[in-house]
């Protein structure tokens, strides 16, 4: 399979490209930057037409619909698919009338984006539906599931798809894009494609921007309450600030009545709770709840059942986490009351 791609230079077309190679095990990929010249060139040869060509109108503003033309003439049996960040009718008729086969929005999430392209492979067309996310055609192009969330909500906030929200989501956690592209099991390249989209919509010039417009939106806000509520918040981006600690087997972690000066992080190995006889698994949180305490005394005494890697913040790191990151601070609270509710089930 042969794909031509027609897009200005930048991290943008070598994202894009990088997707392309998820069609096709042997897909070969071309990349034309300069527009106007490859289509002042006499038309191609049946054998040096390509299967498909993606052509950015974005970067053909001033006349989108003549570079479609003419990219049809210069390559007569290949399939047209106009690539743009605009979602309004009449810019999308534009490029159809000319003679795109299709309109594959920069926005679209990369299981939807190869969907498109897949139907326009196989000689079908494709448009949009109406402005603003693109939950809907998501679902008619690429038989994906509807993204969790009210579509009006998402609308409501800047016309951001789901996935851009899950991508704003981690962005405001101070993740980098390869963290993000991990949890979000896409690759680094489609969430640089996503920035891109995000920053525009937003009308940011940085990630410190991005971050703090996500910080005030109300969507933003819900998904990282419900995944602090659940218990399941990624503490990735703590680890940077945490001190490593190497502990042996029968080691004292923390007695019961010592003063709580630091919350521990398990990465690796168990720790017993001796009064409860109650062990810790790692990937666990622990030792909030006499940071917290008004005694700020430890409830009982951790003893290493294993070898441990333990990672570690100072009660005041805690403390000023917790009003600084507002997530961080709803899985304390979730944490705690957890915990507690877990030592009155014993007691009961």
């Amino acid at each position: 399979m042969k794909i031509l791609v027609a897009s200005p230079q930048g991290w943008a077309t070598e994202a894009l490209c990088g997707l392309l190679a998820k069609l096709d095990s042997g897909c070969e990929v071309e990349v034309v930057h300069d527009i106007p010249s490859l289509l002042s060139l006499p038309p191609a040869t049946p054998s040096g037409t390509p299967d498909l060509v993606l052509v950015d109108v974005d970067a053909a503003s001033a006349d989108s619909s003549a570079a479609i033309r003419g990219f049809l003439r210069k390559f007569p049996g290949a399939r047209i698919l106009a690539l743009g960040s605009r979602l309004d009718d009449a810019y999308v008729e534009q490029a159809l009338d000319a003679g795109a086969l299709g309109y594959l929005p920069k926005s679209y999430s990369e299981t939807v984006i190869l969907g498109v392209l897949q139907l326009v492979l196989g000689g079908a067309t494709y448009r949009p539906g109406s402005p603003g996310p693109a939950n809907s055609a998501d679902t008619v192009a690429a038989g994906a599931p509807v993204p969790a969330g009210k579509p009006e909500e998402i609308a409501r906030e800047f016309g951001l798809s789901a996935r851009q929200l899950e991508v704003l989501s981690l962005v405001g956690q101070g993740k980098p894009n390869q963290a993000i592209a991990k949890q979000l099991g896409i690759t680094e390249g489609v969430v640089k494609l996503h920035m891109g989209a995000i920053f525009k919509a937003l009308n940011v010039k940085n990630r410190s921007e991005a971050a703090l417009v996500a910080s005030r939106m109300s969507s933003v806000n819900l998904r990282q309450i419900r995944e602090a509520e659940s218990g399941k918040l990624d503490l990735d981006w703590l680890l940077p600030h945490m001190t490593h600690r190497r502990l042996r087997k029968d080691s004292i972690v923390f007695r019961k009545g010592d003063q709580s000066r630091e919350l521990y992080y398990l990465q690796r190995g168990g720790i017993r709770l001796e009064e409860i006889h109650s062990e810790i698994a790692s990937g666990t949180l622990f030792g909030e709840i006499g940071i917290f305490s008004p005694t700020h005394e430890r409830t009982c005494t951790a003893v290493c059942a294993t070898d441990v890697d333990l990672f570690t913040l100072t009660d005041t790191q805690v403390k000023r986490l917790y009003f600084l990151n507002p997530q961080f601070a709803m899985y304390v609270v979730h944490l705690i009351a957890t915990h507690y509710s877990a030592d009155r089930s014993r007691e009961i």
